[in-house]
């Protein structure tokens, strides 16, 4: 591990935290009209030895949500065991959080490769889960299908690769090549699914939804752009039967490594990219159907939102695909709401804590730094903590409080 954090360091950290936790992006929860969805890719989560200061803090984070999505838990669950310890024992609730995770993804067993897991922690007294939980995958007609559009360009990258190879073996120098797909055949990491309840008061409908947990490739420019728009197909081609699914409704979470480094250039291409999703499955390019509120600027501070923790990208979102005649999940049109003074609206953030550990480690804030500060001080976090920070979204309990209009 590169570096960490010094006990005197951690004691000023929490400190300053628990003086102004929403001040740094936490949200406030639980709260009875409202619940809390969230995503932390929590670097390399396995084991707990020379973590359990850092397994502490992120707790704090988890234990104010309902629902969390973590990506990146090793093939040890030792680490995501203590971790849901210690947020039961933040909410003074043995039991209060279940767990579903993944089998491993993204590795060949018996061969070398970076195997992780999927996870929800979720709060069982606020969130049920439903019967099913399943992987996302492409079968294999359908990789069939996305090989034969492309195979001359396949055959052309294998014989690239093949030769490249030979001469590697023949000279040994450099790197071993490695074989680069010139389209999308399938995820590199499967997507973890799982239905969720969410019981309604009084007489209400409970909201059902499939939680869909996702770490995309972080590979090249293409390769995420091409495994994002094959995800979001396959959520809004599948909600043309949500008659037979298991809940009408999916919640995509995760780390997509999403490009939106110039949002003024980016923006429009997934826009456009979502429009013409919702008119070949809704008949109307401006459906409501699709909604990503981490691509647009915050309205509270009218700057775009950035969740790794060199605040220059938004790897991260949390995203909504609506059934028909679904209401109470978000659009485009509750973004208005969270200019208004009300705890229970909806809402969406980012646990800055990279501003946090500026702050108490360097004495100003993280923008504020020099890239030279930002390097050093990112040595002692990144890996312990992670160099994503876990965002979130708030949304009205199903019964409490009728929908935005719109």
């Amino acid at each position: 591990m590169a570096g960490r954090f010094t006990k005197q360091q951690w004691d000023k950290i929490e400190a300053e935290l628990l003086r102004d936790p929403e001040g740094y992006g936490m949200p406030v929860g639980p709260r009875e009209e409202s619940m809390v969805l969230a995503s932390f890719n929590i670097r390399k989560l396995g084991k707990v030895k020379n973590r359990e200061r850092e397994l502490a803090f992120m707790a704090r984070f988890c234990a104010r949500c309902d629902l969390v999505a973590i990506q990146e838990v090793q093939d040890s669950l030792d680490g995501l065991r203590h971790l849901k310890k210690q947020v039961d024992e933040r909410v003074a609730s043995e039991g209060e959080f279940g767990l579903v995770v993944s089998d491993i993804t993204g590795e060949v067993p018996g061969e070398k490769g970076m195997a992780e897991r999927l996870a929800f922690l979720y709060r069982k007294s606020r969130v049920r889960r439903m019967d099913m939980a399943s992987d996302l995958s492409i079968d294999r007609s359908g990789v069939l299908n996305n090989f034969s559009k492309k195979a001359d360009d396949f055959s052309a990258a294998w014989k690239k690769y093949n030769n490249a190879l030979k001469k590697f073996q023949q000279t040994k120098k450099g790197k071993k090549p490695k074989l680069e797909l010139p389209a999308f055949l399938t995820f590199t990491r499967t997507p973890f699914v799982s239905a969720f309840e969410v019981p309604a008061t009084g007489d209400g409908e409970p909201l059902l939804f499939i939680a869909v947990n996702t770490h995309l490739v972080y590979g090249t420019m293409k390769d995420r752009k091409e495994e994002f728009k094959a995800l979001v197909s396959w959520l809004t081609a599948r909600l043309k039967k949500e008659s037979k699914m298991v809940a009408p409704n999916f919640i995509l979470l995760g780390d997509l490594n999403l490009d939106l480094d110039k949002p003024e250039k980016d923006r429009p291409v997934i826009e456009n990219f979502i429009r013409s999703l919702n008119k070949k499955t809704f008949g109307d390019a401006n459906a409501r159907h699709i909604y990503f509120p981490f691509i647009g600027d915050h309205p509270r501070t009218g700057k775009p939102i950035r969740t790794n923790a060199r605040l220059n990208q938004t790897f991260d979102q949390i995203a909504f695909f609506l059934g028909k005649q679904e209401k109470r999940l978000p659009n485009d049109i509750w973004w208005k709401e969270i200019v208004k003074d009300s705890p229970d609206t909806f809402d969406c953030g980012v646990f800055n804590f990279a501003d946090l550990f500026a702050k108490v480690i360097k004495g100003k804030s993280f923008e504020k730094m020099t890239k030279a500060e930002v390097k050093g001080l990112g040595k002692h976090f990144e890996h312990s903590v992670s160099d994503h920070m876990p965002i979130w979204v708030r949304i009205p309990r199903p019964g409490f409080r009728p929908p935005p209009r719109g």
